[in-house]
């Protein structure tokens, strides 16, 4: 019926009064079934058979194929694109998944180059040259509104996927194509989503779908996350074009120039004792979950342990993170069964460093979680990537970084980027024909005290030497640290390390962690993807806009801690210290003093051991004996018997006893000891002074407690980070309270409360019957060590001016270069490549935007109060490194309303400033 009426319409040619009847047409369902084996079509994907004779058969249509209008013609043409299809797939997600991909990265350079096309146009407005052959409709997803669009398909492109990404869309599938979003929203969402990592792509999309007033549907977050691969994916590429063009493309560019001020040596200027700052640490907070089969049990018995079962991990062929993550085959290189050889510690008497004591002798290790093996060698079974392993600046640029997979924070890790780094740091010197770098390479780590050991047993010894590489401590750390470990690398007392904390790696962690909601479940390469995509715009945009405020801020701070040595060199002369060398003799002093509490004899931990075991039987002898009374006048009254538990509590107390005589006679003949001990022995002054050697070390790091200045909420962090560090304190304390209440008669016990609340040693009244009072030596009382604190914080303060002042100059040369180079390199682009051209300024604008902050920031230095006006040569660019001539052009930065002379130079007291040199000179030799 409804044929005959189209057939009536078509020849009196009223084809819109068709169209009306079109949409009264029924759905006509056509079933298509496809192999699993043979077909690579990507997900979502089908060829539409080009033949369509099928749906009417040709012998019995009544269409008459001659004179027909245009109208109808694409009324026929809707009509059949209007069938409703559905087709049976047989492939799997993972090939879905991997075919897209696949057809997407043949297409990848020809998509880029119409990206970069499309840019330019919008940008300049020229006229197209670029001709039509065919229109394509597409369903189009936009942030303000939903529609159908016809898209012209353009001749002399050999994917359609160039021509909707030239009309400003981006495809959701690389082959047929029945929708689109445009690239704005998709270049939105990306803003949002590097501004907010917890924005995932459904709630964007759900948010677009409500502001369009339409339901939400599952498919289009698929169509979404597939269209934002492909946007990062062709920023990825222009990114690798321009760096092309401008002549970084290196494997190891970006790693050794992420940072101006740490990193664009220039031609001439000051040597520094150390001449970078940097830090690695680990991070578990964006761990990814591997998706396994069902667990199943280790054993035949129900109730066995359950492990995990065959990964379901679908493969990614597509590897995401770009240059800013190490490969796994590169870091399984470093781990210690890989090694080719080891270096042997020779740790002989008398011939060991201080540092050779501790790696020999420290406790370290025993304190802290990740320094023991058996607490990294393996991780939590659900999780595939313990996450990342991460190298900072000491501005925060992150240089190097790898994935921990299926291990906590193992030496391979800290070692491979070590590796890594340096190794292009010698490479790129024997390019510039620098040579050995003349500073120290400090780089803080948390584990310093056992890793330190580890670099140089490892084959990266000879590495690490030429690099002159400087373990340190930073400040938050360092206080877990025993103290002597904290007299040697702790960054207060190194010369040369300025008033850095040495923590930037948990700062940028507390940022970072915005990424756990998303990519705890997403696959590795989204995981990567996401966490590159973040770290690009962080540092590119956030970091890089602050590095002149961390300048002026640290400007400040030092200019505001030099203000105090009048007070320090009138407190010296009050205590009288006459030479600040006092304050190096102390810290050797104190030094000596713990590394002789370091480790308590073996005899005299033997005999602690035996008393416990002592104090242990008899209180077994005397339970026995209650329980064997009780048992032998327990009378049933008739309730529940209760003598058979009471005769299984004796065998167990008999059992005990045997036990705990034949360990006190193993201890008794290992000690020749003829007669037992009794409750009343004084050997009790062992655990006495094991106890000594743990509290004196942690009150010195306990000062900043109840120090001026600290608040309640701060002594209460402090107290708190070192109670769950200190579990080594509350055992020696513990074994102390049980020893003294044993004794006759008891001693007084301590609590872990009462240690916090002691202000200083002189608290201590156990220390009173230890071997050798050490309240009465002058480096240990509160007085002189708070002004040790504050002398040291003041030398720090003198080091981190002429670092601050070659960052200066540095910043400032790097964005005189990078601006003249870019724009020389987009003039000479313009001719050949307009559309490359326009990417090279628009990636100088990421940076050079922030030019003019910059230069007022830095500038407002010289505002600053106790500025030296000697300096003003700081405040000019200089020549970088392996350039042949100066670039010309560039005129001295200009502060308006610089008030010059009106800030007041402040006059220095010669005494303490000769002082200070000296401290310096000493320092430098100490180091």
């Amino acid at each position: 019926m409804w044929h005959s009426q189209i057939l009536k319409l078509q020849r009196q040619g009223k084809a819109a009064v068709e169209a009306t009847h079109l949409e009264n047409l029924p759905n006509i369902v056509v079933d298509e079934e496809f192999e699993a084996l043979g077909f690579d079509m990507p997900v979502t994907e089908h060829n539409l058979l080009e033949d369509h004779a099928h749906a009417l058969d040709e012998s019995e249509s009544n269409w008459e194929e001659d004179g027909e209008d245009e109208g109808l013609l694409k009324t026929k043409e809707k009509m059949w694109k209007s069938l409703k299809r559905e087709y049976k797939d047989f492939r799997t997600c993972r090939d879905q998944t991997d075919r897209t991909w696949i057809n997407f990265k043949s297409q990848l350079d020809e998509i880029t180059t119409a990206c970069m096309d499309w840019v330019y146009v919008e940008k300049h407005q020229p006229e197209s040259c670029r001709v039509p052959k065919e229109l394509m409709d597409l369903n189009v997803v936009d942030i303000f509104g939903s529609s159908t669009e016809e898209t012209p398909l353009f001749k002399g492109l050999i994917y359609d996927s160039s021509s909707i990404i030239l009309s400003g869309l981006l495809p959701t599938t690389p082959l047929s194509h029945k929708s689109a979003i445009t690239t704005r929203t998709v270049a939105l969402y990306h803003s949002l989503f590097v501004r907010c990592p917890k924005l995932g792509i459904q709630p964007s999309v759900k948010a677009l779908c409500d502001a369009q007033g339409s339901l939400f549907k599952p498919y289009l977050a698929t169509q979404m996350s597939v269209a934002f691969d492909l946007y990062v994916a062709i920023l990825n590429g222009v990114c690798f074009r321009v760096r092309k063009a401008l002549g970084c493309d290196g494997p190891n560019w970006r790693m050794l120039n992420c940072c101006p001020p740490c990193q664009y040596r220039l031609e001439g200027e000051e040597k520094l004792p150390v001449c970078m700052l940097a830090s690695f640490d680990g991070n578990d907070s964006l761990k990814q979950v591997e998706h396994t089969n069902d667990c199943k049990h280790t054993g035949a018995e129900v109730g066995t342990a359950l492990v995990l079962g065959p990964s379901r991990e679908q493969i990614d062929h597509y590897v995401g993170g770009g240059d800013n993550f190490l490969q796994p085959n590169e870091v399984d290189a470093w781990d210690e069964e890989n090694w080719e050889f080891v270096n042997e510690l020779d740790f002989e008497d008398g011939q060991l460093s201080p540092e050779r004591h501790l790696w020999a002798e420290g406790q370290c290790e025993e304190r802290w979680h990740n320094a023991k093996d058996k607490n990294t060698a393996c991780s939590v079974g659900k999780f595939l990537e313990c996450r990342w392993f991460a190298f900072l600046c000491q501005h925060m640029m992150l240089l190097i970084a790898c994935d921990m997979i299926r291990s906590s924070e193992q030496s391979k890790y800290p070692l491979s980027v070590l590796n890594r780094y340096m190794a292009a740091e010698l490479e790129e010197r024997k390019v510039t024909k620098e040579g050995r770098p003349e500073g120290a390479l400090a780089i803080a780590y948390d584990i310093h005290c056992k890793f330190s050991k580890t670099v140089k047993q490892s084959p990266l010894k000879n590495l690490v030497e030429w690099c002159n590489y400087l373990p340190v401590i930073g400040t938050m750390h360092g206080y877990a640290h025993e103290r002597a470990f904290q007299l040697l690398f702790l960054m207060l007392y190194i010369v040369g390390t300025g008033i850095k904390d040495g923590e930037p790696c948990e700062h940028y962690f507390s940022v970072t962690n915005a990424l756990a909601g998303i990519t705890r479940h997403q696959s590795i390469f989204h995981c990567r993807q996401a966490i590159a995509e973040f770290i690009y715009h962080q540092d590119n945009f956030e970091t890089y806009s602050k590095s002149s405020l961390f300048i002026y801020n640290n400007y400040k701070q030092a200019l505001g801690l030099l203000k105090t040595r009048h007070a320090v060199a009138k407190a010296m002369k009050e205590s009288r210290i006459e030479a600040t060398e006092t304050f190096y003799e102390w810290l050797v002093e104190e030094g000596e003093y713990l590394h002789s509490l370091s480790k308590a004899p073996p005899e005299e931990t033997l005999e602690m051991e035996y008393f416990l075991k002592l104090e242990a039987l008899y209180g077994c002898i005397k339970c026995l004996k209650e329980v064997r009374i009780a048992w032998q006048n327990y009378i049933p009254n008739g309730g529940h018997n209760q003598g058979a538990a009471l005769e299984k509590k004796c065998w167990n107390e008999m059992e005990n006893e045997r036990k705990l005589i034949a360990d006190c006679q193993v201890l008794e003949w290992k000690l020749k000891i003829k007669d037992q001990w009794m409750e009343d022995s004084e050997k009790w002054c062992v655990a006495k002074k094991m106890l000594e050697g743990l509290l004196v070390a942690r009150m010195f790091e306990m000062t900043r407690l109840n120090v001026a200045g600290t608040g309640y909420k701060m002594r209460k962090h402090i107290a708190n980070a070192l109670k769950l560090q200190s579990k080594s304190i509350q055992s020696a304390i513990a074994a102390y309270n049980e020893t003294a209440a044993a004794l006759s008669p008891p001693r007084q016990c301590v609590s872990w409360e009462e240690v916090l609340e002691f202000s200083y040693l002189s608290e201590f009244d156990i220390l009173w019957d230890t071997r050798e009072d050490i309240r009465g030596q002058k480096w240990a009382t509160q007085k002189n060590r708070m002004l040790m604190q504050e002398f040291f914080k003041l030398i720090r303060a003198k080091n981190e001016l002429p670092r601050l002042h070659v960052e200066i100059r540095r910043l400032f040369t790097y964005m005189r270069d990078e601006e003249q180079r870019l724009n020389a390199a987009a003039k000479d682009l313009e001719e050949t490549d307009p559309a490359l051209a326009l990417q090279v300024i628009l990636h100088w604008q990421e940076h050079g935007c922030f030019n003019d902050i910059h230069c007022w920031r830095l500038l407002s230095i010289k505002r600053l109060d106790g500025f030296d006006f000697s300096n003003n040569k700081y405040f000019w660019p200089g020549i970088a490194v392996a350039k042949e001539a100066p670039l010309q052009g560039f005129d001295s930065p200009s502060f308006n309303n610089d008030p010059g002379s009106d800030v007041e130079e402040e006059n220095d007291d010669n005494d303490i400033e000769g002082e200070l040199d000296k401290a310096l000179s000493v320092a430098t030799d100490l180091d």
